[in-house]
């Protein structure tokens, strides 16, 4: 019998924490997107990535979860982005945050990316109909990182994508290169030799690229496709 009421009164403690949480525990706010990075290129069987933007008032906001609702009849795509508002000295200071945000597979049409607090129309999102079965039009090297660094002899930036192939008969047949709409979208085109062993064996790589004049200073989104289908996704700040 005590047993049973020791076991009552450690649940309704549980209980109880759980019900009032700590005061320090922050509130979850919803709060305004003002861009979205929308890659080119999509098809109606790719795995749709998009990266979205907006401003903190100060620093006692931080990026928590988003939501997102496709309606596929409207052509709409509404993300909902939430922050966590934590209390105490702030200081007020804009702070820019991101998020990427992986829309999946979805019919073919143009879309219309909104933030959901203010209804806004944050960019279009064009889906192409698929030309083949396959997941892609090219098969891609496996790349595991990317990262855009500026040469300080030219001034020009760098590209350098890095990862590792399964066996020594892969290399880089070519790395397409399309900027738009603030967007630099990479296709490591894979190239497979058939002269020499392709038996298992992992093959580091570190490969470097110029990326042309009309990459200027400013924010982009780096859309870097891979060979699992697991693109990489960063904003970057070049200047």
């Amino acid at each position: 019998m005590n047993l049973k009421l020791t076991a009552l009164s450690f649940l309704a403690v549980c209980g109880l924490a759980i019900a009032n949480p700590s005061p320090n525990t922050p509130k979850t706010v919803e709060t305004a997107l003002t861009k979205a990075y929308i890659p080119l290129g999509f098809d109606d069987n790719d795995r749709i990535q998009i990266a979205v933007a907006g401003t903190f008032k100060n620093t006692c906001y931080k990026v928590g979860p988003h939501a997102l609702k496709v309606d596929a009849e409207n052509k709409t795509i509404t993300v909902q982005q939430q922050a966590y508002l934590y209390s105490g000295v702030c200081l007020q200071m804009l702070v820019p945050f991101s998020e990427i945000v992986d829309v999946g597979i979805i019919p073919s049409g143009n879309y219309k990316v909104l933030d959901a607090q203010t209804g806004k129309a944050l960019a279009e999102l064009p889906v192409n109909v698929g030309t083949s079965a396959g997941p892609d039009d090219f098969t891609y090297a496996p790349v595991s990182d990317a990262y855009v660094v500026k040469d300080e002899e030219t001034g020009k930036h760098m590209l350098a994508i890095s990862g590792s192939f399964g066996d020594r008969c892969s290399d880089f047949q070519e790395i397409k290169v399309n900027v738009a709409n603030d967007v630099i979208i990479v296709q490591p085109v894979l190239e497979r030799k058939a002269d020499i062993s392709c038996a298992p064996e992992k093959v580091r790589f570190l490969k470097t690229i110029e990326l042309n004049d009309n990459v200027k200073d400013g924010v982009y989104m780096l859309h870097v496709r891979s060979l699992n289908g697991q693109a990489i996704n960063k904003l970057v700040d070049l200047e």
